[in-house]
């Protein structure tokens, strides 16, 4: 714990949280006179209405307790937050000081990180992948964390966002065994589900400086309601709790999370997912028959990179008939990232494609 602690900015020890009233309220309330809600419910113009004019459990203890048995954490270790972003901003929030310290990224990777050091006023570090294989550079890495002693956490995305493959398990634990009590290691696992390979929060238990995020965004296809998931040290989920904003979460959304991770919920993500991942191998496969289409990069997520002589000219003719890529090529040349669709929707991109052609 003393190697968590610290790496904290003082200051967040030495701040008063916000106390929420459903924080404070210790035993069954039948009557809530404390928050300066309003006691009527709202216009009935929607569906599910019952108790919109109520706050919402910060942290619900009935969502912790199904989390808890999914990844197989206790509840002290598990923090949720309104998107994984919101937990990425917070983690910089509490470790980072602004003109003082940095985090270490490895472009091209996730633009997110990068933008939450600049909102803190934190220095951004860099040691880009290797390349052709797109896997960490562990030994600059390293020497770049040893060159400054400001840098207190290290982002990895993996599966990696825009290569979509996954990192050597055994180059992020080397990272946090060797930066421990000097740095967090924070590993974005947003695209996990995809790749059919276990999570490293089994580690966090050897490694208290590893830190996972994840999301129902991608697996349970809910990113409209924006819910994200850390997995840490007790310790870190403390902090993470004295400085996240009074309510992360929604009436509405903590419903969709709770059937979302039910039984049956988690069977019919499970399903999805299975599609998602074949059809990612049928259209890959396709892709890779285009003359248009110089690369087909492997992936563990469920989105394609894949790369074009000219990806702005080759996303503007799609974009005319109505079908949105995502021109990556201002971080890899000639790249473009594509979602997996529906069946349909793959179909329809991949005679576009060869219209294009």
């Amino acid at each position: 714990m003393d190697d968590i602690v610290s790496l904290v900015r003082p200051e967040i020890y030495a701040m008063r949280p916000y106390s929420s009233a459903r924080v404070e309220a210790d035993q069954a309330v039948r009557i809530h006179l404390d928050a300066n809600e309003n006691p009527y419910p709202p216009y009935p113009g929607g569906s599910e209405q019952e108790g919109l004019n109520r706050y919402p459990e910060p942290q619900p203890p009935s969502l912790l307790r199904r989390f808890s048995e999914i990844y197989g954490l206790p509840v002290e270790q598990l923090f949720l937050s309104r998107g994984a972003d919101e937990a990425i901003d917070l983690l910089v929030r509490a470790f980072c000081a602004a003109g003082r310290d940095a985090i270490l990224i490895t472009p091209p990777t996730f633009v997110m990180y990068e933008t939450a050091a600049h909102i803190q006023g934190a220095s951004v570090r860099q040691v880009p992948l290797l390349a052709g294989s797109y896997q960490l550079d562990t030994d600059a890495m390293l020497a770049a964390c040893d060159a400054d002693p400001g840098i207190k956490i290290v982002f990895v995305c993996s599966p990696n966002n825009p290569t979509a493959n996954l990192m050597e398990h055994a180059s992020v634990l080397r990272l946090a065994e060797r930066l421990r009590g000097r740095a967090m290691v924070v590993v974005d696992e947003l695209y996990l589900d995809y790749s059919g390979r276990p999570s490293l929060a089994g580690a966090i238990a050897e490694q208290p400086n590893l830190v996972v995020v994840r999301s129902l965004s991608k697996e349970y296809s809910l990113a409209g309601e924006r819910c994200g998931i850390t997995l840490a040290h007790p310790e870190v989920v403390g902090v993470l709790r004295r400085i996240m904003p009074p309510y992360p979460l929604t009436v509405t959304a903590i419903r969709a999370i709770g059937a979302a991770i039910s039984p049956d919920g988690i069977a019919y993500g499970r399903r999805n997912i299975d599609r998602i991942v074949a059809e990612r191998d049928r259209v890959r496969e396709a892709l890779a028959q285009l003359p248009t289409i110089v690369e087909v990069l492997p992936s563990d997520a469920n989105f394609l990179l894949v790369r074009t002589e000219d990806p702005r000219r080759l996303c503007a003719a799609l974009a005319a008939q109505g079908i949105r890529l995502r021109d990556r090529s201002g971080v890899i040349d000639g790249a473009v990232r594509l979602s997996i669709g529906t069946p349909e929707e793959n179909d329809e991109l991949l005679r576009a494609l060869k219209l294009h052609g």
